[in-house]
């Protein structure tokens, strides 16, 4: 399939960018490229994450929960350095990993970050969808904890960041509200608004970030999502694009 860059079309007047995402490897997986490219182009990403992902340590044994959680959001830290987000733009909520929710208490985190912030951009997972259409061949569930994210990011940015009448306490520590208009959505491979961002030359980076996860990543993951990314002798990885009115 031929695909067209979009990083030009979607980032040209974009100067901040905020990605929400629901456990400490998801960033890297879902746009790890496109973060290190963002960063090359001197933008300002900030990432914010969700849960400590303390449950996901599949049949590993030998760790507590908190043990693992504390691993993972360590790992969060040295993998987002490589794509080039600085410390104090990284931020994990520390919620318990497979009980992120969409009410009022998780909006809130999110809509001061997008009030503190004020991103031009924000992305976020699939909240619509409770399985995912990789291709005609390839389905899986969409954790629990990424559509409850993704749908509390969607509230947030509407109505809740713009609307004063929402958490009025974060006006007194002078924030101010926000409006977002555009959103980038992870895992619509298959979406007509879906756009393709290249990151033929950031890809070794991204691939470099991925193996800062080694808790929660066997030895070849970070070749087997590149290989995803890989489309003829480009790699892309592919976004659905929504621009709000």
């Amino acid at each position: 399939m031929e695909v067209k860059d979009s990083y030009s079309e979607i980032f040209k007047d974009i100067i901040k960018v905020l990605v929400v995402l629901a456990h400490p490897d998801d960033a890297e997986v879902v746009c790890g490229g496109l973060i290190a490219r963002l960063s090359k182009d001197g933008k300002q990403v900030r990432l914010v994450v969700t849960t400590n992902g303390g449950k996901g340590m599949q049949d590993k044994q030998g760790y507590t929960e908190s043990e693992f959680g504390d691993s993972r959001t360590k790992e969060q830290i040295k993998a987002a350095t490589v794509l080039g987000i600085k410390p104090e733009d990284n931020f994990n909520l520390n919620f318990p990993d497979g009980e992120f929710d969409d009410d009022l208490e998780h909006i809130e985190k999110i809509v001061w970050h997008v009030r503190e912030f004020k991103p031009d951009l924000v992305i976020t997972h699939n909240a619509s969808e409770d399985i995912i259409n990789f291709n005609n061949t390839s389905y899986w569930v969409n954790h629990r904890d990424h559509r409850k994210t993704g749908m509390a990011v969607l509230d947030a940015c509407y109505p809740y960041s713009r609307d004063r009448g929402f958490f009025p306490v974060h006006f007194d520590n002078n924030l101010t509200p926000h409006t977002v208009t555009k959103l980038l959505i992870a895992d619509n491979y298959l979406h007509p608004e879906v756009r393709y961002f290249d990151i033929t030359e950031t890809a070794e980076t991204k691939k470099e970030a991925l193996r800062n996860h080694p808790s929660a990543f066997g030895p070849n993951a970070a070749d087997d999502y590149l290989e995803e990314n890989l489309m003829g002798d480009k790699y892309f990885e592919p976004l659905r694009f929504v621009e709000i009115y």
